[in-house]
């Protein structure tokens, strides 16, 4: 496979800092799998789950013609996780199922090396992560790399790392490690120490790494090269659910990222997923070819029209 999506599968009750909720919806890094699907058949989601995985994600994967061969089956029912929403956007999240699964099945629904170098080979150009700095599969890092020789690694930095002051240094090793990596504003105040977009953007710069940086219904940036090219957001008007968003849009980064597109054309087609994304609760529910195609066609007539805006040929 090209591009190989690693992560967890959930279902997800969702409490919004308005007092709303929604529940019982797809969520997890099948959300991911949605940022590279509109643009190429050829992902591999990489998760594991539980013995009733079909019931709930049978037909999405049915609909949209997604192999199961990567879902690794080691818990005993599929995770199932509540997620809190405060107004900023930021979420915490704990298992419907208690505590104790939790404590029992933590380490064992997370992504393990072995997972990972089994679907991998010199095709693959792309692998994304979302694992915590500390989770064990970033030992088989090199392993991985030499499994898949010509893929890119993208890490979309959890939460609850940037909020943990203790592993900041760990954080900042591993992106030196990795080939891209994502997070959006307010993350990135905390991380850098920074109170303004600007200076987030500077600090990223500072780095040297390529990052697909989020600013919510602003829009995005590509930072790579010294550079940092935005476009701005897609459909918000038409949102139902946000949820889900950050990692649609860092997907497709990741596959504009690994097909070598122009960093701009990487945010507008992240945009134009993440816009689909949030037009339901839960995943976009089918994509197809003529789908892609107006999308397509969509980031073309997006991307002519902001480079002329901005007077570069």
């Amino acid at each position: 496979m090209k591009y190989l999506v690693t992560g967890c599968t959930l279902l997800n009750d969702m409490n919004y800092a308005d007092g709303s909720k929604a529940e019982g919806f797809l969520g997890g890094t099948i959300y991911t799998v949605a940022g590279v699907k509109p643009y190429s058949d050829d992902v591999l989601f990489i998760t594991t789950a539980g013995p009733d995985f079909d019931q709930y994600f049978g037909d999405y994967y049915r609909k949209n013609g997604l192999s199961m061969d990567g879902v690794q089956f080691v818990l005993p029912k599929t995770e199932y996780r509540i997620l809190d929403y405060a107004a900023d956007g930021r979420w915490w999240e704990y298992s419907k199922y208690g505590e104790d699964f939790d404590k029992e099945w933590g380490l064992a629904a997370l992504v393990k090396t072995d997972f990972v170098t089994k679907y991998s080979n010199e095709e693959t150009l792309g692998i994304y992560f979302e694992s915590g700095v500390r989770e064990s599969v970033w030992q088989g890092l090199a392993e991985i790399r030499k499994a898949a020789p010509n893929a890119r690694i993208m890490w979309e930095i959890p939460t609850y790392d940037i909020d943990n002051p203790e592993v900041k240094d760990e954080i900042g090793a591993l992106i030196e490690n990795v080939d891209i990596y994502s997070l959006n504003l307010p993350e990135s105040m905390t991380y850098f120490g920074t109170k303004t977009e600007e200076e987030s953007i500077q600090a990223i710069k500072d780095l040297d790494k390529p990052c697909f940086f989020r600013v919510g219904t602003k829009g995005a940036y590509m930072i790579q090269d010294g550079k940092a090219w935005f476009a701005p957001a897609n459909g918000v008007e038409k949102s139902v659910d946000a949820t889900g968003c950050g990692n649609c849009s860092t997907g497709t980064a990741m596959y504009g990222f690994c097909e070598g597109l122009h960093p701009l054309k990487t945010v507008i087609l992240a945009n134009l997923a993440a816009a689909l994304n949030a037009l339901q609760f839960g995943p976009y529910p089918q994509f197809t070819e003529e789908l892609r195609m107006e999308l397509l066609a969509k980031a073309d007539t997006t991307f002519k029209q902001l480079m002329e805006d901005a007077n570069v040929s």
